[in-house]
């Protein structure tokens, strides 16, 4: 089998859908093994145990333990605790044999096949990733972070991270620096952080490929109305569904039209 290597960041509070979306990346990947390398603060032995007994066989599991502590002045709110910095400074943690790999969020579903993803040619570039705005949004984001045209603001849910390179370009104290001096104009905080240093090297790939949420959806058919994207086209052409913001599918107040995709794989 080919060996493919995986990043995630949870707490406690999402174990759930972290075996959710594992049981869906198996499930729709058979012909690969996953290393997958989990940052975390807070998972104990009977957390550890759960999982273990939960994933298929292709999937390996390897905890990596990182100290909340040492992220203390960050900007953060209850909606976005300090997990959210871990997967910045994951190449600095990582065992050096490691040299790529696919960060996926817990809140998101991969109903495809992602070797196409995975092999992708960095051509230079940090991050393979997706952006999900346009025009204003992205003018206005590289006035509010101070940084030039060639910029563009990614979702960090989905990307692929050029390791090897990026040992070599983390500087763990300037990122300090700037989160420190500059969490007043910060409003997604990790994005915030890798938009400010690498938004300028990043390749950018197609959302509603790689990482569509419904929210994206609306945004699209508005624009493309003689396009509209569907349940069909989503069946057939999509790779990852991302469930964004507060619009969760284990919500009651759920809406949209991709709830479906997380209750194939869905882990009780």
């Amino acid at each position: 089998m080919e060996r493919k290597r995986i990043l995630v960041n949870i707490n406690k509070g999402y174990i759930r859908h972290f075996l959710t979306m594992l049981n869906s990346l198996s499930t729709n990947n058979p012909e690969s093994d996953f290393d997958v390398f989990v940052l975390h603060s807070n998972l104990d032995d009977a957390d550890k145990s759960h999982i273990l007994s939960s994933v298929k066989e292709n999937i390996h599991i390897q905890y990596i333990y990182m100290d909340s502590s040492l992220f203390l002045g960050a900007p953060k709110v209850e909606r976005y605790p300090y997990e959210i910095y871990y997967r910045i400074f994951a190449p600095l943690v990582l065992p050096e044999s490691v040299e790529r790999i696919l960060y996926l969020d817990s809140d998101l579903i991969v109903h495809g096949n992602i070797n196409e993803l995975y092999g992708m040619d960095f051509d230079g570039n940090l991050f393979i990733a997706c952006t999900q705005i346009r025009g204003f949004m992205q003018w206005f984001n590289r006035v509010r972070l101070g940084v030039d045209k060639h910029h563009f603001y990614m979702n960090t849910g989905v990307m692929m991270m050029n390791v090897k390179e990026l040992r070599k370009e983390l500087d763990p104290s300037k990122i300090f620096k700037f989160m420190k001096s500059n969490g007043w104009r910060m409003y997604l905080y990790d994005q915030d952080v890798l938009f400010r240093f690498f938004g300028n090297r990043i390749k950018l790939v197609d959302p509603l490929v790689y990482n569509l949420s419904d929210r994206y959806i609306s945004f699209f058919n508005f624009r493309h109305p003689k396009q509209k994207v569907d349940l069909d086209w989503v069946e057939k052409n999509n790779i990852i569904v991302h469930y964004l913001g507060r619009n969760k599918p284990w919500k009651s107040k759920y809406k949209g039209i991709l709830a479906d995709f997380y209750k194939r794989y869905e882990t009780k």
